[in-house]
């Protein structure tokens, strides 16, 4: 029964990362990407991915709710799993005492004992098997909704950065972090904060709708 236990680990949710824009971002970041389109050079910056989402609310507030509707169906299926167990075990204690004194006992009662518990250990693998099912559909559909989320917070970094491009006259942002492209940039192409700042104004507007 242990692998009915194997509830997808939501906590993967915190390895997240977002790809800032939508275009390749294999070049590093470096002191002649900052001039400005006017010289003929493209003007580069770059967002740490990592510190985005550590202090964007949406995702925060997004994690928050996955993590706890995992521990809720966990919570939710252990108990029907305690229960199960705990029949599972009267029923294999009923078992071997029947066995012990199957000697004793008269031929067509023995029968139907043996009818009875083949009945019942029939029903017991079916319960095993809800289950088992059980985990599975809580499984899909908290992946689902983990799924939906990452397209969600992946569309608004990305409408966001379309604005923020136009309004910056930024040729490309590319992506610093665990799992970005640049490994140094300098400070003053970094605008995290600044996309922390406005991604989470916008997502403050939305709430008080």
């Amino acid at each position: 029964m242990r692998s009915i236990l194997n509830i997808v680990a939501i906590a993967a949710f915190t390895g997240l990362a977002f790809m800032a824009c939508n275009k390749p971002a294999t070049t590093e970041a470096t002191p002649t990407a900052s001039t400005t389109a006017e010289t003929g050079v493209d003007k580069i910056v770059f967002i740490d991915i990592d510190t985005l989402l550590s202090k964007y609310n949406l995702y925060l507030d997004k994690k928050s709710e996955l993590e706890g509707q995992s521990k809720t169906a966990e919570k939710a299926l252990a108990g029907k799993i305690e229960a199960f167990q705990k029949r599972l075990g009267k029923f294999q204690q009923d078992v071997v005492e029947i066995q012990q004194k199957a000697n004793t006992i008269a031929p067509i009662e023995l029968k139907k004992m043996e009818e009875k518990f083949g009945q019942q250990q029939q029903n017991l693998a079916k319960e095993e098997e809800s289950l088992m099912k059980q985990r599975d559909n809580a499984t899909i559909e908290l992946e689902s909704k983990l799924l939906e989320t990452q397209k969600d917070l992946q569309k608004k970094i990305d409408d966001y950065l379309d604005k923020l491009a136009e309004e910056k006259g930024y040729d490309l942002v590319l992506m610093k972090g665990s799992t970005g492209s640049v490994m140094f940039g300098k400070a003053t192409l970094d605008i995290t904060e600044e996309t922390v700042k406005r991604l989470n104004e916008e997502y403050e507007a939305t709430k008080t709708k």
